[in-house]
């Protein structure tokens, strides 16, 4: 489990070396205005260019009722004042799950990394975390405190990452997109308003490290189970059948049903260790009663125990394997073929 880094002088180290890595991957754009509902302000802006990430800071403020770093980022235009898409705040002196950033510190390796609680605001009717959490498919990570509860994020990236800019903006195109579909109207369907009704009954926080290896050097995977799993639903949905209906759950990575039938089942874990081995198996059974075919997704390179195989195997659980690659600075997603 994660565990939450909760002391001002760790924050502060944290939000540093957050700053550093993200102003390193981007460009200096200069003082421009900043704007968002309640008004708008100066700051110094950092981008990769029109139609790309923007990234501005703002140490903490004394007026501020709860004191934190205030962290916006958004989709960079030409225009007067720049539209904050979302902010990833970290409150300074108390550790108050009101603020929806924080840092989470991965036990075993001692890295850091930048999370958010998935509560998305934005004044539009059916906007919330939930709602959020249902639309996006993201995976909630478990962060035990120094009190003995546990609070749950979205990971977004290592604070050391060179490509911790490039997580940061595909969270950025998440809560935009999710944004445009409030507006839509795509949130007040039932059909969607079941899906959030089942994610609020099924929620799943996991935790654990998952750590993955490809030709080149290592990547961390924790941030990539999201990717996986759009991935997923893009490639499916392309021999989507009149009948078929593709969806999500707290508890279900992906699943095809079809007329009501459930006939396939997916599992995506980011680490073939040997915990999240045993969770799959036990999800897919457990889930995919009535035999539709089960499918667990693994990262590329990482081997599979013997054990582990055979247990495949006997259950009739296929393996897919998906690689992370860079390609014009974008860390990018591939799924690869079935294996026999």
């Amino acid at each position: 489990m994660f565990v939450l880094v909760d002391t001002t002088v760790a924050k502060k180290r944290a939000q540093a070396q957050m700053e550093r890595t993200i102003t390193a991957a981007l460009g200096y754009k200069g003082v421009l205005n900043v704007g968002f509902p309640a008004g708008n302000f100066d700051r110094t802006v950092y981008s990769g260019g029109v139609e790309d990430l923007w990234a501005a800071f703002s140490p903490p403020e004394q007026e501020e009722s709860t004191k934190r770093y205030w962290n916006g980022f958004g989709v960079f235009r030409e225009a007067p004042a720049l539209t904050i898409t979302v902010e990833i705040n970290i409150p300074l002196e108390i550790n108050t799950a009101r603020v929806a950033g924080f840092f989470a510190q991965e036990p075993v390796s001692g890295a850091i990394y930048l999370m958010h609680s998935g509560k998305i605001g934005g004044g539009q009717p059916g906007v919330g975390k939930s709602a959020f959490l249902a639309w996006s498919k993201s995976e909630l990570v478990a962060t035990a405190d120094g009190e003995g509860d546990v609070r749950s994020g979205i990971i977004i990236g290592r604070i050391d990452d060179p490509d911790l800019a490039g997580r940061i903006w595909r969270f950025v195109q998440l809560v935009a997109a999710f944004k445009v579909a409030a507006r839509s109207g795509e949130l007040e369907t039932d059909e969607f308003q079941a899906k959030v009704e089942a994610y609020d009954r099924y929620r799943k926080e996991f935790s654990g490290r998952k750590r993955g290896a490809r030709a080149g050097g290592a990547i961390d995977y924790l941030s990539y189970h999201g990717d996986v799993v759009q991935a997923l639903y893009d490639e499916r949905l392309a021999s989507k059948k009149k009948a078929e209906e593709i969806s999500n759950t707290g508890l279900i990575d992906l699943c095809v049903r079809e007329r009501g039938r459930l006939t396939e089942l997916y599992e995506v874990k980011t680490s073939t260790e040997r915990q999240a081995l045993y969770t799959a198996i036990g999800q897919l059974l457990t889930h995919g009663v009535g035999g539709p075919k089960r499918i667990i997704v693994l990262p590329a390179g990482e081997e599979i125990a013997p054990d582990f195989q055979e247990a495949f195997e006997e259950h009739n659980i296929a393996v897919r394997r998906f690689e992370v690659t860079k390609a014009r600075k974008v860390m990018r997603v591939t799924l690869l073929p079935a294996e026999d």
